[in-house]
Formats: structure tokens, sequence, C-alpha cells
């Protein structure tokens, strides 16, 4: 029979605490003879196809990788309904210019720094308990105040 217990950990107060490791599915001894067969494995079916599957576009309801799309005119509907290209061809050109973007006029390059972001390739310094970085410097004082839980091999299992 086994005996099973629990793991426990003890805190600054003396009290008790439970926690569970992580493992590894072969740290479990017997585990792979004990499923064998009870888990079914592999895939049974695909969108109703069974065997060996192979699967175009049109089984998942979607367009081919490489595809073409009508030109929509003021008559005829395409990649969108000809009442929207219509709408589209009522509005400003880009070469007109806009009126204002951000206090500026005419052909306008906008960057992160014009709308008070950060650049895509930004970094961030590290946290202290004295400067935020990161994260915050409080946020940095409560990690580096838990407790590190050091755990012991007792048994290695290889197969």
């Amino acid at each position: 029979m086994t005996e099973i217990k629990r793991m426990l950990q003890t805190k600054d107060d003396n009290s008790k605490e439970q926690f569970y490791p992580e493992t590894h599915v072969a740290g479990i001894v017997g585990l792979t003879e004990y499923v064998s067969g009870q888990i079914p494995t592999g895939v049974v079916s695909v969108n109703g196809k069974a065997g060996r599957v192979l699967l175009e576009a049109e089984d998942l309801h979607a367009a081919k990788k490489i595809h073409e799309h009508e030109v929509a005119t003021y008559t005829t509907d395409g990649f969108m309904s000809s009442f929207d290209k219509q709408k589209i061809d009522q509005l400003v050109s880009p070469e007109s210019g806009v009126t204002s973007v951000n206090g500026r006029t005419g052909i306008v390059d906008l960057f992160a720094a014009d709308v008070e972001a950060a650049e895509l390739n930004h970094t961030h310094p590290e946290a202290s308990a004295s400067e935020s970085g990161f994260l915050s410097k409080e946020d940095k004082e409560k990690l580096d105040a838990m407790p590190v839980i050091a755990l012991e091999t007792i048994k290695e299992v290889i197969e």
C-alpha cells in the first residue's frame, strides 16, 4: 500500500502551510503502465474526416492563402460593397493633406513621440528597493521578501 504524505513548509510564525512541488511525468513511478489504454491518444477525426486527413482551406470555411477579390465600383460589389466604395471615393485624398493632426497640417508623418508613446523597441530598467523599473519599487520589495523554498532531490527516476 502506498503511503501518501502532504508537503508542508514552516512559515515565519511557525505555522505550517501545504505546498505542491512541480514535477515531471517521468518522476511518477508506474504512471505510464497505469494510464496505458485508459486515455485516448491521437486525433480521432478532424472536421468530420477520419484516417489520414489533408485539410483544404474550404474545409475550414476559409480562403486559400493566394486568392483574388474583385475590385468594387460604384455599381458592382467587390472586396467591399459598391455603397462603401462611393463613400470612400468622397473622402479627401491623402495627396491634398489633412486639416490637422496633433497641431500639424499638410502631409503628416506621426511617430511615437508625437502621441507621447514609447518607441516599439524600448527598454525598462530593472527595479530595485530604492527605484522603480519594470515594476514598482514597492512590488520589488514584496518580491524580495518572499521566502525561497529549497527542495532536495530524494530520488531520481531513470527510465
